[in-house]
């Protein structure tokens, strides 16, 4: 791990520590972390092709480099008639496509994009999204918990407030006949940027997911960009200079707040940069943004993988190699060492401190976490959580309370606690003095 990718993790964690950000945030089935965009394909106006069809044979390669998510947008409006029905052929490619990713076991965002007339005219508009996802959701019912819906990308215009939120409600509630536990995405206001997070519709139900898009700042990122028209930047930008960093630095604070008031997971949708700025400056802001994103466990979805802003181009003989390193870098696996306490810089927290030893990827594990926690009398790190990682919990000193799945049991120096992924588990100090233990957390590979 690069020192100051550790530095960005380490600051990560003690501001979700500061926060305590809920743990409760977690849905099981929302196991993204790297995503990228299909864009420019089904998104794209009837009979105007703005770039190469989404070819299947792609998601092997997506796969294989590290992503383990493909959001898929599609302007369904364009191929539905005025009785609200959706073509046939046009579902039947869309489910083709949607099936060729989930056989490469990748998670699937499927939306509904580019729906320009709910935009002005919300009222008819929301008539016809429900209608349409009447008769998405059905036809997609029987998939895997990793198809995912994104109810609508961007409202923007007179798509907001209470206008929006009702579209919201009146779509989830469609869905849900057909798809009761699948996981759907609300995503705000104004293109959904990061400002407007909270215009949402308040979750109504467990297995609701939040998206923000990240374009700021986006004088930088949209420089040059001809759909963007009149509001498009005026000038040239460059990247990196102290006040794109605060800004970058107040989104992800922002997010995390959200996601802590909602107890809901939240992910960036979009980010990137037109491909036609310096490379150089490109490949350093994706690298930079993925890197707060991460640092703070936030997941991210790159637009796009080919097209606009692309990742890969075929005709130019495949991947963008800088930028693919940008977002996923080789892994630098921990390495056979002995730390010892006095390198160790204690992260301190008003119920105590942690002490991160070992923080990184192994060779057979990733985000493995190492370090020995030292909890004061009457305190916890935070209530009993769970999540996708194994762990192993010792007590070196002190005694306290475990708490797995609702019950108690007390916690005495020499227990080893295993938590198996997505069992609630927590620690308490419940004695009179420090209690001490180590901790052993890690994903697969």
């Amino acid at each position: 791990m690069r020192k100051r990718a550790a530095t960005l993790l380490l600051s990560a964690m003690t501001f979700a520590s500061a926060c305590t950000v809920s743990q409760a945030a977690e849905i099981e089935a929302f196991d993204m972390q790297r995503c990228v965009n299909m864009g420019n394909s089904f998104d794209a106006p009837r009979d105007e092709p703005w770039g190469k069809p989404i070819n299947p044979e792609h998601f092997a390669l997506i796969k294989a480099k590290g992503f383990d998510t493909v959001r898929i947008p599609v302007r369904w409006s364009d191929y539905t008639g005025d009785d609200n029905r959706i073509e046939a052929d046009f579902m039947a490619k869309v489910a083709a496509i949607v099936d060729a990713a989930l056989a490469e076991n990748l998670n699937v965002i499927l939306n509904v994009h580019h729906f320009e007339d709910i935009m002005v005219n919300p009222k008819d508009g929301t008539t016809k999204l429900v209608a349409m996802w009447e008769q998405i959701a059905p036809i997609f019912a029987n998939r895997s918990d990793s198809l995912w819906f994104e109810i609508i990308n961007e409202p923007n215009n007179k798509l907001k407030g209470e206008l929006m939120r009702k579209a919201q409600a009146l779509s989830v509630r469609s869905i849900r006949k057909s798809n009761p536990n699948r996981i759907i995405i609300l995503g705000g206001e104004d293109w959904s940027g990061i400002r407007t997070l909270e215009t949402n519709l308040v979750p109504p139900d467990a297995n609701i997911v939040y998206t923000y898009h990240y374009y700021d700042p986006f004088d930088f990122t949209h420089q040059k960009a001809p759909w963007v028209g009149k509001d498009g930047p005026k000038k040239t930008k460059s990247w990196g200079s102290e006040q794109d960093y605060d800004e970058l630095k107040r989104s992800i604070k922002t997010a995390l707040n959200f996601e802590k008031g909602v107890e809901r997971p939240v992910f960036v949708g979009e980010f990137g940069a037109y491909e036609i700025i310096d490379n150089t400056e490109r490949v350093q802001y994706v690298r930079d943004t993925r890197e707060a994103f991460e640092a703070a466990q936030i997941p991210w979805c790159l637009w796009s993988f080919a097209n606009t802003f692309a990742l890969y181009d075929e005709d130019k003989g495949g991947w963008d190699e800088d930028m693919l390193a940008a977002l996923v870098p080789d892994r630098e696996v921990l390495k056979t060492q002995v730390i010892s306490k006095s390198d160790v810089t204690p992260d301190v927290q008003p119920w105590g401190q942690f002490l991160p030893y070992y923080v990184g990827d192994t060779n057979f594990t990733s985000g493995a976490l190492t370090g020995v926690a030292e909890i004061k009398p009457g305190q916890e790190i935070h209530p009993p959580h769970k999540h996708i990682e194994e762990e192993y919990l010792m007590v070196l000193e002190g005694n306290g309370t475990w708490t797995i799945e609702g019950k108690d049991f007390p916690a005495k120096t020499g227990d080893i606690l295993y938590a198996a992924p997505w069992v609630s588990h927590g620690i308490k100090n419940t004695g009179a003095k420090t209690l001490k233990f180590v901790v052993f957390k890690y994903n697969k590979s």
